[in-house]
């Protein structure tokens, strides 16, 4: 019998023990074929390269290879070694999204060495290491780790902002595993089947890791190969009987929208699903109504919907159940079930830092053996709260507590405060969706404002003809759903909706491409909502240059190499001397009034940027005035060269 909270790297040599010749993994090949590893084969390979790995050090390892067999053997290695690893993904060429976040991640977590098919020029991590062929045998071997010890530094995808490694131990990932397959109802009759990106959390913890730690096969289908044939997904059940599989809800969207003709059904048994979870971003009702009717003629059962809710930060999974059908109204929040084994969820109010009544909508707080101690940037100060005299891992999720299954109903800094009332993007998103119905792709809501005015606007993919027509279909359905007056609509061609890696819509990404005129072609909106669109702008262009000027300002009186937009001014020695001196050539420079108390009591240089802005149209200047002669400014040249 082997013990469910042993770390994985002992469960691994334990299972390559007494099932060395049992299939622990497959993997679609680019040809179409299956390669297989026992989890004897996986022992030895990864064995081999633990004792290389743990020659060389204990630092965090990053991991570049593609999903697949090699990637699951590099994992293991990492365990077996003692060194944390951090699942990443090879450097795609011309993107420039992968190299920024993986230069992100480098300069974070400063790995000691890289495991990966060849050297890449922008990863400048000293030893490189390669995972093993299939023909090496090395002895089990393990270097004794504690479940306190940190077995995955797992870097968030950055849908809210720029990524951060977790740091997930080896006792939780042991927890959350054990936790997963309780709630999957994993048992000997199971298989499981993933498309999931390893180096993400649902990828790696529920994939990869689970499968293991429960001792049943998966089969491993390459992420892009999914997202260029989504059937090729539903026809791999088919091929295996996998009773476990599924993914972010814009997976299935993506299944019924390109499942157009019945005649693509043919061949397909989805008889043997059981579960098919879904979580990673919000969970809909229609999107798992619309699938199981699609799929009904080839034996799916809606009951086999298992919406998750989780975060890395907790590992993974928090909370989930099967869904109870399409009887629930569309535009309602979707049950993620209740707490999965060892996981306590409570709705705080986040202002008052007490627990809300049953119903009531607040922060989501958890805690218990899958919640990780914080990040590898020790950015960590805001993350707990304390209730009762315990910590809880404040999630930033807002959501509320019915008879213990849990809503989840938004992100906290995604809610939309419009003239006093909250909506959430979300439920503004849902309804435009619904509207257009299986044409439309990833939607974005968020508010522009200036200060003096606010405008909601909604930024939606539509395949096929767009027009007027259909934009004001899209804000009658909004408002009438959730009372929200849209006032600018951009109907945009798909995939012009940023998103992470993992499917999740970036909202503040897609906010700066719309100020920036990203979607200006597509934009809908009343004459007086169009010309309140320019101010925002304006002040949003005048803001941003303005900062950027103040930051070489502060660097030049304060004698240091650099002065970031968020950096604390009184800790990069401004006092009040420097800050009289940098007024006077703030003010020199653009011909505008700066007192000193603006540039004194701000903590920051995007601080004094916002203050000196609003002081500015406060006196009536005129806002396109301000920003071009800002703009002028800043593009003059080197900012240092005033002082």
């Amino acid at each position: 019998m082997i013990d469910r909270a042993a770390p994985l790297a002992e469960v691994l040599l334990l299972r390559a023990e007494q099932q060395p010749d049992a299939v622990a993994y497959e993997a679609v090949e680019p040809g179409g074929q299956v390669a297989t590893m026992s989890y004897a084969q996986l022992a030895g390979r990864a064995s081999a390269l633990a004792e290389q790995l743990a020659a060389d050090g204990d630092g965090p390892v990053l991991l570049l290879y593609p999903a697949g067999l090699d990637y699951v053997v590099a994992i293991f290695a990492g365990f077996l070694a003692g060194r944390p690893v951090i699942p990443a993904y090879p450097p795609r060429v011309g993107s420039g999204p992968d190299r920024t976040r993986l230069g992100g991640i480098i300069e974070d977590a400063r790995p000691s060495a890289v495991v990966a098919k060849e050297r890449y020029p922008e990863v400048p991590v000293p030893t490189l290491f390669a995972v093993p062929g299939a023909d090496a045998d090395g002895t089990a071997w393990r270097r004794p780790a504690t479940g306190q010890d940190v077995a995955i530094v797992q870097y968030t995808s950055g849908s809210t902002g720029r990524p951060r490694g977790v740091l997930v131990r080896h006792d939780s990932v042991a927890a959350n595993t054990a936790a997963i397959a309780d709630r999957f109802g994993i048992d000997a009759t199971s298989r499981g089947l993933t498309w999931l990106p390893p180096f993400h959390d649902m990828g790696l913890v529920g994939g990869l890791l689970t499968p293991l730690a429960a001792g049943i096969p998966v089969r491993i289908l390459p992420p892009e190969t999914f997202l260029k044939a989504p059937l090729t997904w539903l026809r791999q059940i088919t091929e295996t009987g996998a009773t476990i599989s599924g993914g972010p809800n814009f997976a299935y969207d993506l299944c019924v929208r390109r499942t157009r003709r019945d005649d693509e059904l043919t061949g397909l048994d989805l008889s043997n699903w059981r579960v098919a979870f879904s979580g990673g971003e919000t969970v809909r009702h229609r999107t798992m109504a619309d699938f199981a009717a699609r799929f009904a003629p080839v034996g799916f059962d809606p009951r086999a919907f298992l919406p998750c809710y989780g975060l890395a930060e907790a590992t993974l999974i928090v909370s989930a159940g099967h869904w109870s059908g399409t009887s629930a109204a569309t535009g309602s929040a979707v049950s993620c079930g209740t707490a999965v084994c060892g996981q306590r969820i409570v709705i705080v109010d986040p202002d008052r830092g007490v627990p809300c009544a049953d119903g009531q909508e607040g922060e989501i707080w958890i805690a218990g053996p899958h919640v990780t101690p914080g990040y590898l940037s020790g950015e960590s100060g805001e993350l707990f709260g304390q209730l009762d005299g315990e910590s809880y891992l404040r999630t930033g999720d807002r959501g509320y507590l019915r008879d213990g299954e849990l809503f989840v109903t938004g992100r906290t800094k995604d809610v939309i405060v419009f003239r006093g009332v909250n909506y959430h993007a979300v439920d503004v998103e849902t309804a435009a969706l619904d509207a257009v119905g299986t044409v439309a792709g990833a939607a974005a809501a968020f508010l522009v404002e200036d200060g003096a005015q606010s405008l909601p606007v909604l930024v939606m993919e539509v395949r096929g003809k767009v027009d007027d027509q259909l934009a004001s279909v899209v804000r009658a359905e909004v408002l009438a759903r959730t009372q929200l007056p849209l006032a600018v609509v951009a109907l945009v061609p798909p995939r012009s909706v940023p998103r992470t890696s993992s499917g999740k819509v970036q909202r503040s990404r897609c906010r700066e491409a719309f100020l920036d005129g990203a979607y200006d072609e597509a934009l809908t909106g009343d004459a007086a909502a169009l010309a309140a669109l320019t101010d925002v702008r304006a002040r949003a262009t005048a803001t941003s240059e303005l900062t950027t000027v103040i930051c070489g300002i502060i660097a030049g009186v304060c004698e240091i190499p650099d002065c970031g937009p968020t950096d604390s001014l009184t800790e990069k020695g401004l006092d009040s001397v420097r800050a009289a001196e940098a007024a006077a050539v703030l003010e020199d420079a653009l011909g505008l009034t700066v007192p000193l108390d603006a540039v004194l009591f701000a903590p920051t240089p995007r601080g004094v940027a916002d203050a000196l802005v609003q002081r500015w149209l406060a006196e009536d200047q005129e806002m396109t005035t301000v920003r071009d002669r800002i703009v002028m400014v800043a593009k003059g040249g080197e900012t240092t060269a005033w002082i």
